[in-house]
């Protein structure tokens, strides 16, 4: 598609598959819209506002700055970088048990496991909850691009809000988010369960995701691995490659707000852009020989976080844990061996990329 249809009109949806044009789009927030509740009808708009306001993946300026300035504090290299010693732990016993077991799932037992037990104690939530954890992320996954679960944001929405305590002086993120003010006033119940619930979701997917997929991507190429145990300095490397070329999220959406012309196709406002991050990663013009999996090349410039205004805010953490992951891994891992998956194994999703389960043995010597 990026050489024969690189922006392409199926109905009222624009699908583009350029580097160039993705950027250009996603820098440019006046003319592309995040805010999708403003096109659905006031009955759905009315259910989904009913116990969360929308996320800031969903707003425009000037509130999604206002809210994207207020949480950001917590997700500064310099707060995350805090974390790396219990990262560090909590990698280390994962790995550990995945040693001792020799065959495992690397899913559940690694790169589930690790955000999910980062984020739910950024969050001040209890560990022994990450299994409906599991369930309601895995379900929003599913459900992006194909329309709001409902169903699952309320059941989010009513654990969230017992959780909140204006009264609480913890160090926690819900702590935090309870007492502080914004604008001279406090955040709604309503606001405070958005954030946790995107601050829970793409706080463990994204990133289990990414471990997954480095893994596999080392099992493809276990020249890279060897360089990797040898030298781990290539670490940082590897995690920038794998967001290239195995991207956690496919894709993303925007709304023209205007009527205007993309790629010599004409945009009527309020079409939708499917803007697909995984083929800008391996975009010819920016990335030479971008059907391979190569840690060492200069080109680094991937879209796997997004750009412009909503740029990942967890990407310092995601980074961090990936990084970590390897390593502890890498130390302790001679070698491995993946059982090919299925495409059932797949995570079923339209925009996001990864598996569900991938079965791995270790090979101690």
């Amino acid at each position: 598609m990026r050489k024969s249809s690189p922006v392409y009109r199926e109905g009222n949806m624009i699908h583009i598959f350029k580097y160039k044009t993705i950027s250009r789009i996603l820098s440019d927030h006046q003319n592309f819209s995040s805010q999708f509740r403003d096109l659905l009808g006031e009955e759905m708009a009315a259910m989904l506002n009913e116990k969360t306001t929308p996320s800031i993946l969903l707003l425009d300026p000037p509130l999604h700055t206002t809210l994207r300035s207020l949480v950001g504090s917590a997700f500064t290299p310099r707060s995350i970088e805090l974390f790396e010693p219990r990262i560090r732990e909590l990698a280390r016993m994962l790995v550990h048990a995945i040693v001792e077991k020799e065959n495992s799932d690397v899913v559940s037992d690694l790169s589930y496991q690790l955000p999910i037990r980062v984020i739910s104690e950024m969050l001040g939530v209890p560990e022994s909850d990450s299994e409906i954890f599991r369930d309601w992320s895995d379900k929003l996954a599913t459900s992006l691009g194909r329309g709001p679960d409902i169903e699952t944001q309320y059941d989010m929405a009513d654990y969230f809000y017992k959780k909140i305590d204006r009264n609480s002086n913890g160090n926690n993120l819900i702590s935090r988010l309870s007492t502080v003010e914004m604008d001279g006033r406090k955040l709604s119940d309503k606001e405070i369960a958005g954030f946790a619930i995107l601050l829970l979701v793409a706080g463990n997917e994204t990133t289990t995701n990414l471990i997954t997929n480095a893994i596999l991507s080392l099992y493809d190429h276990p020249e890279i691995y060897d360089d990797m145990r040898k030298t781990p300095s290539i670490i940082p490397g590897v995690v920038e490659e794998t967001l290239r070329y195995r991207s956690p999220v496919q894709s993303t959406r925007r709304y023209s707000k205007i009527d205007t012309e993309i790629g010599g196709e004409e945009i009527l406002k309020n079409d939708i852009l499917a803007l697909y991050l995984g083929s800008a990663n391996r975009d010819e013009e920016v990335f030479e020989d971008g059907e391979s999996f190569n840690p060492y090349r200069k080109e680094k410039r991937h879209m796997a976080f997004g750009q412009g205004i909503h740029f990942c805010l967890g990407a310092p953490l995601a980074r961090l844990e990936a990084r970590i992951a390897l390593e502890e891994f890498s130390k302790a891992v001679p070698g491995f061996e993946i059982e090919k998956p299925s495409p059932d194994d797949r995570i079923d999703s339209d925009i996001m990329y990864g598996f569900r389960k991938l079965n791995l043995k270790v090979n101690r010597s």
